[in-house]
């Protein structure tokens, strides 16, 4: 038969009287309505409502697919398939003709917001999340579900008889979330086309997939001879849908008719005709034939499908983080907070390395002086320990700076010289004596060599726990204007409103810099330790 007049033929079914809508305004009369509430309008640039410009134009611009098989095609310019009727029969009855389309799954609603198309009809899930895009017309004109197929000389009446059996499923699939924690494993393919080819080759027992797309494969009597459906989950309502600014009139009518299109029996009719699924068509036309439901449509509806996942404990963990990080850290998000902070951090980072190295060269120096023949040598030596033992870290960092300020003009290096000089020599200086004292404490019988790698061993610890305090020592840089962490982050203060975080993430880095400084020293010690004498 013709589609176009099989369209006029089930366009004057939907039109006869229906009993159990007595108390509904039939489609007819609202479509009646709009035009006439159009017709002022027409001459306007701005008609307040797409409705009233499809009426006006005479034409309803249609979004649709071009290659979802038996729901939407089309070759050499002519379109078939369930969806391409079901716009074809919007279009009869508001009495406008219909241009299609196409669009993808990525544009169908941007095609909508973009004003492209006044009504998108292209195999678009209605899932909660879309909401916030597109006004959806209810009731859905179609459903589809994941349906798992499999031989059919195997007896599947339930999912206990799937938890020891491994499922073949695509990539990317929210039903996915419903399936894995029944069966016993997955196997993942990039194409619904591969599951089916991998299910007739034996790769794969059973396959899920959404059941519109297996509709073809389903239909190949080879399929269909060695393979059925054993279970169905996760349906999931298709909606069309209009633009959710400038609308509403439109969306309200095609609510109306998509009722008067299921309780009539239309749209069941059409899907006949494409050999698809039609349970969830049937089961709709006995619910919108019913009284209460033509009455209060809204008791009767279903709502999108729910797609955001149950949260997990770590999801509410991670909320919570975040919402103390925007409480505690938000100081850091501008530009000049997170500059001070960086630079800083260098900075210290910077000191602490200059520090352990010069303390080293310090304790070297300071352990071949101390064993010195020469007195000339040994005994400046021993006041300046004496001086640098005695005396406050800090007193020694003002002197040491005061000195350097006579010297050269006071600038960032300087200051940073400064410091790592300042600790170096209180360090070195008790690291040395310790290297000296071990040296003594060897037999004089030895060569020189042999007797100074023994010296060394033997003061391993000493040179790690002073390396290690002139880490902890090089936080003091500040007091002398080394533009390190503590400084940055007492700037950054200066505009926060969290004085107390500030500190924490510095003690936070000092601890972190100096275990890492006491797995390095250590390290070094087991090194030492290690060697062997020459010879």
């Amino acid at each position: 038969m013709p589609r176009r007049l099989l369209s006029l033929l089930l366009l004057a079914l939907m039109l006869l009287p229906q009993a159990t809508a007595a108390t509904a305004q039939p489609a007819s009369a609202l479509v009646e309505q709009a035009r006439a509430d159009a017709a002022p309008l027409c001459g306007s640039a701005d008609r307040g409502d797409r409705l009233f410009d499809i009426l006006c134009d005479g034409v309803i611009r249609v979004g649709v697919r071009n290659g979802y098989s038996r729901f939407a095609t089309e070759r050499q310019g002519i379109r078939e398939g369930f969806e391409i009727d079901v716009a074809e029969q919007i279009g009869a009855l508001l009495g406008v003709d219909v241009e299609f389309i196409d669009v993808t799954p990525v544009t169908r609603i941007s095609a909508l917001s973009d004003g492209q198309i006044d009504l998108v009809i292209a195999t678009m899930g209605h899932n909660s999340t879309r909401d916030a895009n597109a006004r959806f017309i209810r009731p859905h004109y179609y459903s589809s579900q994941t349906v798992i197929i499999g031989p059919r000389r195997l007896e599947v009446t339930s999912w206990d008889a799937m938890a020891d059996k491994t499922v073949c499923t695509t990539v990317g699939n929210y039903a996915n979330t419903l399936l894995v924690p029944r069966v016993a494993r997955v196997m993942l393919f990039d194409t619904p086309d591969r599951l089916v080819s991998n299910l007739r080759s034996g790769t794969c027992t059973f396959i899920a997939q959404d059941d519109s797309v297996l509709a073809n494969a389903m239909a190949d009597p080879e399929i269909a001879a060695q393979f059925d459906r054993k279970l169905g989950f996760g349906e999931i309502p298709w909606g069309m849908a209009v633009s959710l600014q400038g609308s509403d009139k439109l969306g309200d009518l095609l609510d109306r008719l998509s009722i008067d299109l299921h309780a009539s029996g239309i749209l069941l009719e059409i899907a006949r005709q494409h050999s698809i699924e039609t349970e969830y068509l049937l089961r709709m036309e006995t619910l919108w034939q019913r009284d209460d439901c033509q009455a209060a449509p809204s008791k009767c509806l279903a709502p999108p499908l729910k797609a955001e996942l149950s949260p997990s404990p770590f999801k509410a963990f991670v909320d919570s983080l975040y919402a103390w990080a925007q409480e505690n850290l938000s100081v850091f998000f501008s530009e000049v907070a997170w500059d001070l902070f960086t630079n800083g951090m260098l900075v210290s980072l910077i000191a602490v390395a200059g520090a352990m190295v010069a303390t080293l060269v310090m304790s070297f120096l300071f352990a071949l002086c101390l064993t010195s023949e020469s007195r000339l040598l040994k005994w400046p030596l021993s006041v300046l320990l004496a001086v640098l033992q005695s005396s406050p870290p800090i007193l020694i960092l003002v002197c040491v700076a005061a000195a350097a300020n006579q010297l050269f003009s006071y600038s960032q290096v300087v200051a940073l010289l400064v410091a790592i000089l300042s600790i170096a020599l209180m360090n070195g200086a008790f690291a040395g004596q310790a290297i000296a004292d071990a040296w003594r404490s060897v037999d004089t019988a030895e060569g020189k060599g042999e007797r100074w790698r023994q010296a060394i061993i033997r003061s391993a610890s000493q040179i790690e726990a002073f390396l290690t305090n002139a880490t902890r020592g090089i936080s003091a840089a500040s007091f002398v204007g080394v533009a390190d962490l503590t400084n940055a982050l007492n700037d950054i203060t200066s505009f926060s409103r969290n004085q107390a975080t500030t500190y924490w993430i510095l003690l936070i880095f000092y601890v972190l810099v100096v275990m890492v400084v006491v797995r390095l020293s250590r390290r070094l010690r087991v090194s030492i330790e290690r060697l062997e004498p020459k010879g």
